[in-house]
């Protein structure tokens, strides 16, 4: 079972990336950000039409790392629009615990084996049907904050990792990003990632794909003071680079995205200590 987490930076490796067949588009794969939307537009760049099924089962008909080693070629040549997207760190990680600890996956079992047996054992997390989610998620949040806090290297894992040390998986590869936009802006976010689709092969609308378990409880509501307090630990830099507010769960971003300033301060090569984030 593959356990990666996107912690480890390797030079000339790119975790996470696809390229279209066609060398035009590039995506940075974000989990929790709309990842098999996007996923599937790169690949209905080559094929004119939508996966049959989820996209991260695809073997053919895309190009995933490790299986080009020069996948990252046409983006070095400037030939390639190198893309991702970020989330809001609040709803991303409510989202990945709905959709990763609170259900069974596609193969009817849970996600990471022993996890939720380790979470109600070492945490009390109560993750029986009809239990509190909030509580849950609380005994969940203090978990992620060990593991990074302490180094528990097993239990690093890309849903909850940090979105930008997947994003300086390229740019410390000295692979500048075109476009990074917040999915909470997608129309015109998506936009500039459909100009760059061969126009035989845009799609008409975007269909949206793997939406995952939308929580009944508000947003806020699943952070007391000391959750607020353990995101700051955890995604300090997700805030800052991305212009999410760190203490309103609910507040809408800031200003634009600047895709120069992201870039230099993603390729700087020893990030803050504050930063929440893996070597």
């Amino acid at each position: 079972m593959d356990y990666s987490s996107g912690m480890d930076l390797v030079p000339g490796q790119y975790d996470g990336c696809w390229l279209a067949c066609g060398g035009a588009l590039v995506y940075r794969e974000m989990p929790k950000a709309a990842c098999s939307t996007l996923a599937q537009l790169v690949y209905h760049a080559d094929h004119g039409r939508y996966f049959d099924g989820d996209i991260h089962d695809a073997v053919q008909g895309v190009v995933k790392w490790p299986f080009a080693p020069d996948l990252m070629g046409p983006a070095r040549g400037g030939r390639a629009f190198v893309f991702s997207a970020v989330r809001n760190p609040f709803a991303r990680i409510v989202s990945g615990f709905h959709e990763k600890v609170c259900r069974l996956q596609r193969d009817g079992k849970p996600y990471r084996g022993t996890m939720r047996q380790m979470l109600a054992e070492r945490y009390g997390a109560d993750l029986r049907e009809g239990a509190d989610p909030v509580a849950a998620f609380r005994r969940f949040l203090l978990f992620v904050r060990d593991v990074h806090v302490f180094g528990q290297r097993f239990w690093f894992d890309r849903h909850w990792t940090p979105q930008a040390q997947h994003l300086r998986s390229v740019t410390l590869n000295q692979v500048p990003l075109s476009h990074v936009f917040r999915i909470e802006e997608w129309e015109s976010g998506v936009a500039p990632v459909l100009e760059h689709i061969p126009q035989a092969h845009r799609p008409e609308t975007v269909a949206r794909f793997n939406p995952g378990p939308k929580p009944v409880e508000p947003l806020a509501s699943y952070f007391d003071d000391l959750g607020v307090h353990f995101m700051q630990e955890l995604y300090r830099w997700d805030f800052e680079l991305f212009g999410y507010d760190r203490y309103d769960p609910d507040a809408r971003a800031g200003a634009a995205l600047d895709i120069e300033a992201l870039n230099q301060r993603l390729a700087e090569p020893h990030a803050p200590h504050w930063a929440g984030l893996g070597s």
